[in-house]
């Protein structure tokens, strides 16, 4: 019996890690795809954005409204998961490079369990520095 329970607690936090991992890989699609409509859905009713050092709390439709912006001017070419944190069920963190017609970006997002759910509760674009 205590088998039994050993392996399905074991099978209970590897689905569970990967299941976070996903929600990083996915948010990175997201970028790649410049699809803002589903990095929106993701977010939390108000999420700490820095847009090229613009600092701010911005309600979702303001995140929208930004990442149209950005997304606009910058379409997506390639994109390369930098950074990745799932180690805590509670806090997720990924980093991307992003390759874009306007330049290249460092776009990082800390998710974190909000309204019952993992949520997006801060956003940075900022222009990646040349090493």
């Amino acid at each position: 019996m205590r088998l039994i329970y050993l392996s399905s607690v074991v099978i209970l936090f590897i689905f569970t890690t990967a299941f976070q991992s996903d929600k990083i890989d996915n948010i990175a699609g997201f970028i790649k795809q410049g699809n803002t409509p589903e990095i929106v859905k993701l977010c939390a009713s108000t999420v700490e954005m820095t847009v090229m050092g613009q600092e701010d709390t911005y309600s979702k439709r303001q995140v929208e409204e930004a990442l149209n912006s950005f997304f606009s001017k910058n379409k997506p070419q390639h994109i390369q998961l930098l950074h990745k944190v799932n180690s805590n069920q509670k806090f997720l963190f990924g980093v991307v490079i992003l390759k874009s017609t306007g330049g290249t970006y460092r776009i990082a997002y800390t998710l974190n369990e909000t309204e019952g759910a993992m949520k997006i509760i801060e956003l940075r674009i900022e222009a990646e520095k040349a090493k």
